[in-house]
């Protein structure tokens, strides 16, 4: 008496996800180099190994150019007809073999493997899958020894596999190490990079490229910085700190040093300051609205602004679902993340990035429920490396609260988790929620530390220029770190600003580099603001700002809070769930914020009640178990019982019964303690619910026997008839069909009494199922009728349909039924012309009415099929 919905399980909407297998240059998620110089024979010896199929180690330090490498030869496999799986490139940071199971399931939109709760239940299908598509696989980033070597083994056997990692690992492959660049390659990728064509400078090519020791990741930050602003080697090296005597300082760190300190001339700051934003987030990479979200300044600026940093090589761009995100190399990265934190900014500005991230998140769950499905998962999807780094570096300051409002956020996304794959990611997320352990890595990079000696000096220069700032330079994040920029600088400018900045033909300043007065000068266009004090209080930020319009924003945040509450009971009340639901969400951020334990505790009761309403059942379970910790501490009893049966509730829609009876057993067990007989007869009601489903009708009977003793003594008739539903559909469970037709029944008459159309219709339907079984077939074909009456008055689709096949799959049986079976049939696919059931239905009654031919004597009718249903409800009346 139960429906049952089928669905594929390997089947996935139609999208592409962002780690899709490349088949061509620019869907890879790196971008590969014009020329790769100096490593061809080290290519030769890579692809002569793949085409083998064996896996290779590609290893090296940091700012050799191994994912150059690594991307170049990607980018000639991505468009070879002969790999029709073409290049699954995944960036790697420490990840577990489930991690990289369920990632290669989103790859090739595989639900079966991507929506698992235990990768490693699936590693047979993930074999099947990879061995059919046939990709190249490169893992690229800091590899898991252990996983990368189980993965290999039970994965993906006879693939080529090319392994990128900083350190040699030992394991079933062959190593290749990659060094610094010959001199001669060095010179000729300075100077390609550089886009110096003329001899005349090579004697200060070569000085510079002796300076940073031949490491590729150096030479591309110099000569970055030198081609977009014409400045000569020379006065690049210039630029750099000096090294104390007796000490070698990191090539990379030296030329990030000197591009990083002369961006603070660069429209005066403001580069230097965006490119500290996106060093502050947790992965070294992201979106330009989420950066916008963090530094106060529209998407189009973040983005001119972006490309400026690009031409310099101090990011890298690429495309995720047609939109730019933006990824900064592991040692810039690190070093950002060392600079900030040598001039203790970095905390706050981490706490703004996870704040942007919570309102991001926040933003497309709310949007997701609107429609625009694939848009808004696009952008969720885009930014979920970000947000899962958020909940971590929360729980690692012992902040549960960030990763449960982010996995409430993407439960309240529509179908997202389940459409996009990411149910182990939402697990993660609850884990992290429900404890302070670590669960997944935290995908810190191991810092190339900028030498001391430079973050004291650079602090130093910090502290002196903060003194010379005026008030409003100091309003670097409220005001936006790019307010003036936005408006002068249109997209012309950006393509055309360097070109601006020096007179090409006049080769004394391109050789001897820019005056600083005239190229700040130049400059005035750009805003005049500083990198520096970059936090501000939490209540300032334009983050936290109440969504809530019909709310007035004070400074008082308690007025708020009690504000939102009285708007989100309004809208509860009016049943506008989902925007109760956003206005109780900010109402708990607030009196979190003023740690005011019963406004949470209420808080939370609201939002579980809201979620299980409106089947929100993952973000149900999450504010319920909180709220239940919570009522423990704070020894609220009703408001442990009410939380204990709205968990019940979440674990039942869940199809987790056991989980709901222990829920419901404790809820139940308090409920009688305090002697609160109505609550003690609700949950004895639903608690019998979970032992029907749990395969126990017997102790259901029994349960639901008690309860309707206490309705009837309390004289809630509603509950009263809906117990006696439940006592037919155990009996039904029992075949015992004759006693099941008697409650049914029963609830029937109760269901007219108080005017509940639903449940009304859902007796009806009831009895005509058990009277079916126990071969009452008359009676049957009355309810089915009577039933269906009820669905068209409610113009209910679904009912309308599934009712019609349960009444035509009876009539059909009967030769003389045919056409009236034909006419309910017609009536139904005019509400769902494709529904496979009915058309089978049709199919069968035309065969039929066929083979009959002049046998048939067909029954008379009249009407259509709303009359036929009508007539046989007046039977009730």
């Amino acid at each position: 008496m139960r429906g049952v919905i089928l669905w594929e399980a390997n089947v996935m909407a139609e999208f592409t996800p962002h780690e899709a297998a490349a088949h061509d240059a620019l869907s890879l998620p790196v971008a590969a180099p014009t020329k790769l110089i100096g490593r061809d024979v080290t290519l030769g010896r890579i692809y002569s190994q793949l085409r083998e199929l064996k896996p290779v180690l590609l290893y090296g330090l940091e700012g050799m150019g191994k994912t150059a490498l690594a991307a170049t030869l990607a980018s000639a496999y991505s468009s070879a007809p002969e790999l029709k799986g073409g290049v699954l490139y995944l960036n790697i940071k420490d990840d577990t073999l489930s991690e990289l199971i369920v990632r290669i399931g989103r790859a090739y939109k595989h639900a079966e493997i991507s929506s698992t709760e235990n990768p490693l239940n699936v590693i047979p299908a993930v074999t099947t899958l990879l061995n059919s598509e046939k990709p190249l696989i490169v893992l690229d980033g800091r590899l898991n020894a252990q996983a990368t070597s189980e993965f290999i083994t039970r994965c993906a056997k006879n693939l080529p596999v090319l392994l990128v990692n900083e350190e040699e690992i030992a394991g079933n492959w062959t190593a290749q190490r990659l060094g610094k660049l010959e001199p001669q390659h060095a010179m000729l990728m300075f100077k390609q990079t550089a886009e110096i064509s003329t001899g005349m400078l090579d004697a200060e090519v070569n000085d510079l490229i002796n300076a940073f020791n031949f490491t590729p990741f150096a030479l591309a930050i110099a000569a970055g910085w030198i081609r977009a602003n014409k400045q000569s080697p020379a006065a690049f090296l210039a630029s750099m700190p000096p090294q104390p005597p007796g000490t070698q300082v990191n090539s990379a760190i030296l030329a990030l040093t000197a591009a990083f300190r002369s961006l603070s001339k660069a429209a005066n700051g403001a580069l230097q300051g965006l490119l500290m934003v996106i060093g502050a987030t947790f992965t070294g990479s992201a979106s330009a609205e989420l950066i916008s979200m963090v530094a106060g300044a529209p998407v189009e600026t973040i983005n001119n602004a972006l490309s400026l940093l690009a031409q310099r090589n101090m990011v890298e761009r690429v495309y995720r679902y047609g939109e730019p995100y933006y990824h900064l190399h592991s040692i810039t990265h690190s070093f950002l993340q060392t600079w900030l934190r040598g001039t203790n900014q970095l905390d706050a500005l981490q706490t703004k990035v996870r704040d942007a991230a919570l309102a991001y998140a926040r933003k497309y769950g709310e949007l997701a429920r609107g429609g625009s499905e694939e848009t808004v998962f696009n952008r969720l999807a885009m930014e979920m490396d970000l947000l899962l780094a958020a909940a971590q570096w929360s729980a690692d300051s012992n902040d549960r609260e960030t990763a449960n409002q982010l996995a409430a956020a993407l439960l309240q996304a529509g179908n997202f988790v389940s459409e996009r794959g990411y149910m182990y990611e939402l697990l993660l997320l609850r884990r992290l929620a429900a404890s302070s352990t670590t669960p997944f890595p935290a995908h810190a990079a191991a810092a190339p530390s900028v030498p001391a000696v430079l973050i004291d000096a650079e602090a130093d220069e910090a502290e002196e220029d903060l003194e010379e700032v005026d008030e409003d330079e100091e309003d670097f994040f409220e005001d936006g770190i790019l307010d003036e920029f936005d408006e002068d600088l249109d997209d012309d400018e950006v393509e055309d600003e360097d070109e601006d900045l020096f007179d090409e033909d006049d080769e004394d300043k391109y050789l001897d580099g820019p005056d600083d007065d005239e190229l700040d000068e130049d400059e005035e266009l750009l805003v005049n603001v500083s990198p520096s004090p970059l936090p501000l209080p939490f209540d300032e930020t334009p983050l936290q700002k109440p969504i809530t319009s019909a709310v007035k924003p004070t400074g008082d945040r308690r007025q708020q809070a009690e504000q939102l509450t009285v708007l989100g009971k309004t809208q509860s009340e009016e049943k506008r769930d989902n925007e109760a639901i956003a206005t109780y969400s900010q109402a708990l951020t607030l009196y979190e914020a003023l740690n005011d334990t019963p406004g949470i505790l209420a808080t939370l009761e609201a939002l579980a009640e809201l979620t299980v309403r409106t089947e929100n059942s993952q973000a149900a379970v999450l504010h319920a178990s909180r709220g239940i910790t919570l009522a423990r501490e704070y020894g609220s009893t009703p408001s442990l019982i009410n939380l204990l049966t709205l968990l019940g509730d979440a674990r039942q829609q869940l199809g987790e019964s056991d989980d709901a009876i222990r829920a419901y057993s404790e809820g139940l067990e308090l409920a009688r303690l305090e002697k609160d007989e109505q609550q003690d007869a609700v949950i004895s009601y639903k608690l019998a619910y979970a032992q029907l489903d749990s395969g126990d009708p017997e102790e259901a009977i029994k349960t639901w026997e008690v309860a309707l003793q206490q309705f009837k003594a309390q004289n809630r008739r509603n509950y009263e008839g809906k117990t006696l539903g439940g006592l037919g559909t155990a009996f039904a469970e029992l075949e015992r069909w004759s006693e099941a037709i008697n409650y049914h029944t029963s609830a029937l008459h109760i269901a007219r009494e108080v005017g509940d159309k639903d449940e009304e219709a859902l007796e009806l339907t009831n009895i005509a199922f058990a009277s079916t079984q126990a071969n009452q077939l008359g009676e049957a074909v009355k309810r089915y009728r009577q039933a269906l009456h009820l669905a068209y008055q409610a113009n209910d689709k679904r009912g309308i349909v599934s009712t019609t096949v349960d009444l035509a799959r009876l009539l059909v049986e009967s030769p003389r039924h045919l056409p009236i079976a034909e006419l309910l049939v017609d009536g139904a696919l005019e509400t769902d012309a494709h529904d496979r059931d009915l058309i089978r239905l049709k199919e069968r009654i035309e065969d039929e009415r066929e083979a009959l031919g002049d046998e048939l004597d067909p029954k008379p009718i009249g009407g259509t099929a709303r009359d036929y249903a009508a007539n046989a409800y007046a039977l009730l009346e």
